[in-house]
């Protein structure tokens, strides 16, 4: 018998082995890039076998391969599959109408592997609550990012110091190359490093009630339609509601696990409304 996971570790599962086979796959293209420019003369077959590593390559960004291999381990072991459906929603992974729920919605008795997993969805979607997550969740600025981003300007501020003091007399448009490192480097970090380091106000609340924005304000769970969690370089939360839609910046905030404990947040809190309502 499989045993069972939880619905954060099967995620977690899933960004692990994407990522390995990112950088797998970024590794085998730089080498068979190599090895195409080494031996292929001829400029036409040379730009044909680049476009299919291109090609090749984004599948494997895009995660084609990967997602397909985890769907089914990760339904056929998680308990809760309602809720591994909201989640990969949520983080924009599927949609509802996927191809993969309808072919377990369409399983017959000789598909095997996708009617099991359509005996679980046969199951009632009962909410199970996480104790663990208060009534209210502040999200702040990450002072880690912050830190990092004032490091990183220190080695280009000392440059812009050091091109100043060496090269002021003999090469004046060395001195200019100094004075635009020194600015660039205490702009950058002030702004997107000290600044934010100091800012103690929460950029994003989530309780029962809805969620809540420095810039946006809030908005009840009655009112917001549809969430999605963009992660990666972008690191967004996109969401509309009844008076249109709002995209807020998550990349530099202290939310782990690139979205994943964003989305846990996100399902328990709109099932917590939900169930607060059909009370009243």
């Amino acid at each position: 018998m499989n045993k069972e996971v939880t619905v954060d570790k099967a995620l977690i599962k899933y960004q692990q082995i994407n990522n390995v086979v990112i950088v797998t796959a970024s590794i085998a293209c730089a080498v068979a890039f190599f090895f195409t420019f080494h031996y292929f003369s001829n400029e036409l077959i040379f730009f044909l076998v680049v476009c299919i590593y291109v090609f090749l390559f984004a599948a494997c960004v895009a995660g084609f391969p990967t997602f397909n291999i985890w769907k089914f381990w990760a339904f056929s072991r998680v308990g809760n599959v309602h809720e591994l459906k909201k989640r990969l929603i949520l983080l924009g992974h599927v949609s509802e109408e996927n191809i993969f729920f309808k072919k377990i919605e369409n399983s017959t008795e000789n598909d095997k592997k996708y009617r099991k997993i359509r005996l679980k969805f046969a199951q009632e979607d009962i909410f199970v609550d996480d104790e663990a997550i208060p009534e209210e969740t502040l999200v702040y600025y990450s002072k880690t990012i912050s830190i990092m981003i004032i490091v990183l300007m220190l080695p280009l501020f000392t440059l812009g110091i050091l091109l100043l003091l060496f090269a002021i007399d003999e090469l004046p448009i060395v001195a200019v190359f100094g004075i635009f490192f020194l600015i660039g480097a205490v702009v950058l970090g002030y702004f997107f490093g000290y600044k934010k380091l100091i800012n103690r106000k929460p950029q994003l609340t989530l309780n029962n009630k809805g969620i809540s924005t420095k810039k946006k304000g809030f908005h009840k769970w009655e009112e917001i339609e549809r969430c999605v969690i963009v992660t990666g370089n972008i690191g967004l939360l996109k969401y509309t509601h009844s008076r249109g839609h709002e995209n807020v910046a998550i990349k530099e905030l202290n939310i782990k696990n690139n979205g994943i404990k964003l989305s846990k947040l996100l399902m328990v809190y709109r099932e917590r409304n939900k169930l607060q309502n059909n009370r009243r």
